[in-house]
């Protein structure tokens, strides 16, 4: 049963994010065909991130009353279905709705697929795990932007949608196999009071923090921290809320961890686009080079991330993934310092150390989470963590917009190359000091005298 399991999760693990990081290469044929402007097409793009994010918590705390793998198995088979659909699509605006609903499927499949390897697998070896789970993450990462280029050449645009459509199905192959289900809060009444605010709050945040700059951006993200504490309210006079609050008290370790995973991803998920804009842009690299060299990175989160999640079943996962983070901190402060003439060697080098940082933060702290939080609990820690890492992935671009609209860059044809560069020194800065408050969040995380893990 543990091996169909695990099966099932690396395979959605790998199609979820190859379905995110590929679109990013169909989007100029798709422009193309549909005679689409640029802002359409990043939102075909952000669509599915946000799909993501605004539904995860509601469909995790759904996983714990329904059944986990239910949900799951729901989730596999409605995902295929968007993937196909999303081949047959007319417009732009209906491949931009049909990508918002598959972030949302997703949303069904992440946080629960998470909480099954948690059920199934031992405290012992759930690191070593959740390190093939995450490795999986990356390689999808890693393959969605060469595999969608090749299929997209080839094939066309809407084949990629098709052929992920088949390669997420054969996952509930697997889970047909499970004749086991787990529940968190079986047959309890669902909270429609929370999931409501839940989804007012975090689309205001998230769109309101990427448009600070303007006045309408300030008042957006301003009324969703507002609606955050309403959602808190809710939440804490709620008997079974979509996300109990009092997790977070008294507990050092889950309030941490999920702390530094947010910042960790505000500092790291924008790296592959400011890389990729040095190289090719003020460098001149063909693109061809500018990923192989960005490979590198990716390469090192997915081959040592199994081996760093083992490690966290031995080790104190907080004291890894804070090393980790430490690493990561360095490597973009070495970013920082790039110019003109810098080394493609050294790029490459720094982007390793960087892989490396990343396989030693990501599964030890997922695994940290895991082990804060009794089992009941795993739906909603699931995708809580997703939601953190979305809202970091969001403010890391959120970030990049900013600054760049700050440095006056306008155009990637070479024109503002002086600016560029500026900006882009300015931003792993910024990044490398976000990283610094990870280190601090992730070494408060360590368990005061007495207080043992919920296992």
């Amino acid at each position: 049963m543990q091996k169909y399991v695990l099966y099932a999760v690396m395979i959605t693990s790998f199609i979820g994010s190859m379905v995110g990081s590929g679109i990013n290469v169909a989007l100029p044929s798709i422009g193309r065909e549909f005679n689409a402007m640029t802002g359409d097409l990043s939102w075909v793009a952000a669509a599915y991130l946000f799909g993501s994010a605004i539904f995860n918590l509601p469909l995790g705390k759904a996983a714990d009353i329904l059944g986990r793998k239910r949900l799951y198995k729901i989730g596999i088979v409605m995902f295929s279905v968007t993937l196909f659909i999303a081949g047959f699509s007319t417009s732009v605006d209906f491949l931009m709705d049909i990508r918002f609903l598959q972030g949302g499927l997703m949303a069904m499949v992440f946080g629960p697929g998470m909480a099954v390897l948690a059920s199934v697998f031992d405290k012992k070896e759930r690191g070593r795990i959740l390190g093939y789970q995450t490795a999986s993450v990356y390689v999808g990462l890693t393959c969605g932007p060469a595999l969608g280029g090749l299929i997209c050449e080839y094939l066309g645009w809407r084949w990629f949608f098709l052929l992920t459509g088949t390669i997420a199905a054969s996952g509930l192959i697997f889970m047909l196999r499970v004749k086991e289900e787990w529940y968190g809060d079986r047959g309890a009444p669902f909270d429609y009071k929370g999931s409501l605010c839940y989804m007012v709050t975090i689309p205001m945040i998230l769109y309101g923090f990427s448009k600070i700059t303007d006045t309408t951006g300030i008042y957006l993200f301003i009324a969703g921290l507002v609606a955050l504490g309403l959602f808190v309210y809710v939440e804490r006079h709620n008997s079974h809320p979509i996300l109990d609050v009092n997790l977070f008290i008294g507990n050092r370790v889950f309030t941490c961890s999920n702390l530094a995973a947010m910042l960790h991803y505000a500092a790291t998920f924008a790296i592959s686009f400011l890389v990729s804009m040095y190289l090719q842009v003020i460098c001149g690299l063909s693109a061809t080079v500018a990923g192989g060299v960005i490979l590198l990175q990716f390469f090192m989160m997915a081959t040592l991330s199994p081996k760093a999640g083992a490690l966290s079943d031995k080790i104190d996962p907080g004291v890894v993934a804070s090393v980790g983070m430490a690493i990561n901190s360095v490597g973009l402060f070495a970013l920082s310092w790039l110019h003109r003439d810098s080394s493609l060697v050294m790029v490459g080098l720094i982007l390793m150390i960087i892989g490396i940082g990343f396989a030693l933060f990501s599964s030890p702290n997922n695994n940290a989470i895991l082990s804060a939080c009794q089992p009941k609990y795993y739906g909603t820690a699931s995708s809580l963590l997703a939601t953190m890492r979305l809202i970091g992935q969001a403010f890391s671009m959120a970030i990049v917009t900013i600054v760049m609209d700050v440095n006056a860059v306008k155009s990637v044809t070479g024109a503002d190359n002086e600016a560029l560069l500026e900006a882009i020194q300015m931003i792993f800065k910024i990044f490398s000091l976000i990283c610094a408050f990870g280190i601090v969040a992730s070494l408060a995380r360590k368990k005061k005298e007495g207080q043992t893990s919920y296992e």
